[in-house]
């Protein structure tokens, strides 16, 4: 073994005195070695990726691979990253990883994950996908872990692996989600309140989107205008509620910038001042159920993220009391 490694270290050297490249007949003038030696160590050093193959007519040249070591990447990455063998023992980790599980370095190289990891990581889970995956193409898996009653969110890439000795193995880089998942869980539960109190909420209201489709139809606004939810979310069918034929409602000119033209859609509206909150008014005379009218006001309110972007509209209506003889 010793002497099979003097032989590739001197290979390795040629190769990196010739960075344009050398054929096989040039390396094995240059070491001294028969062309099948030298053929057999230029296929492990190019499976492991230290070496690059160039074609030039019928002639292979080869180089030393101009990438990065795998112990430099492994070094910088912010990452939790492990390299194991077929049997899946661990051959080489990174400081995140040896932080993470706790133990010396050397207690951890050579150990199989399993051994090592399974009042941590969810190893059973991870072992089945490892060795499923360990001759497969690059996958990817989300995992989660409670570490010191603190749950934590991981993306698993696992990457197939090919060592110099021409064995097999697997690569595992475990990215740290847990912000953004937790912000996930914030977002869910935001709109979980959200809804919680536009539903509970008396007067009819309902949301529209950047795509002028229905987001939210609340409980009022469902008992107001005689239609369900069901039927109304995720269709731009909002003038059904208000009337007989399809025109754009006040949230829609919002929507659109065309508050410009509030007047000319509702022309009993009175001129209103720029709103600097996206906050808009107009009343018009609608058909009622049975044949009469009504007139409502109609507010909407600007819905902007944080970039100060118009994302979403909330509509809410309001009946005002009719004098004298209705329109």
């Amino acid at each position: 073994m010793e002497a099979a490694d003097n032989e590739i270290t001197r290979i390795k050297e040629v190769l990196r005195e010739n960075p344009r490249g050398m054929n096989i007949k040039e390396i094995s003038a240059a070491v001294a070695m028969s062309r099948n030696s030298i053929a057999k160590y230029l296929d492990v050093l190019t499976a492991a990726g230290q070496l690059e193959v160039r074609y030039v007519g019928n002639a292979k040249l080869f180089y030393l691979a101009k990438r990065v070591p795998l112990e430099s990447m492994m070094s910088m990455s912010p990452d939790m990253i492990a390299v194991m063998d077929k049997d899946m023992r661990i051959t080489q980790v990174n400081s995140p990883f040896v932080d993470f599980i706790g133990a010396p370095r050397d207690r951890i190289i050579g150990t199989r994950l399993f051994d090592l990891a399974s009042a941590i990581l969810p190893v059973e889970q991870m072992m089945g996908w490892l060795q499923q995956e360990s001759a497969d193409t690059d996958s990817r898996h989300e995992i989660r872990i409670k570490k010191n009653d603190k749950e934590m969110y991981f993306n698993a890439l696992c990457i197939p692996t090919l060592f110099e000795d021409g064995d097999t193995g697997v690569a595992m880089r475990l990215e740290n989600i847990s912000d953004q998942k937790q912000a996930e869980f914030s977002q869910g539960e935001n709109q979980r309140i959200l809804d919680a109190v536009l539903h509970a909420s008396p007067a009819p209201m309902y949301v529209i989107g950047k795509d002028h489709h229905i987001l939210a139809w609340n409980r009022a606004m469902e008992k107001f205008s005689g239609l369900k939810a069901a039927g109304m979310v995720g269709t731009r069918r909002q003038w059904q509620a208000f009337y007989p034929e399809e025109r754009p409602s006040l949230s829609d000119l919002v929507i659109d910038g065309l508050t410009g033209q509030i007047r000319e859609w509702y022309p009993d509206t009175a001129p209103q001042p720029v709103s600097a909150d996206g906050t808009f008014m107009a009343e018009d005379v609608v058909p009622a159920p049975g044949g009469s009218s009504r007139r409502l006001r109609f507010t909407v309110t600007s819905v902007m993220n944080n970039g100060g972007d118009l994302i979403a509209a909330v509509e809410m209506i309001e009946e005002i009391p009719v004098t004298g003889n209705p329109v």
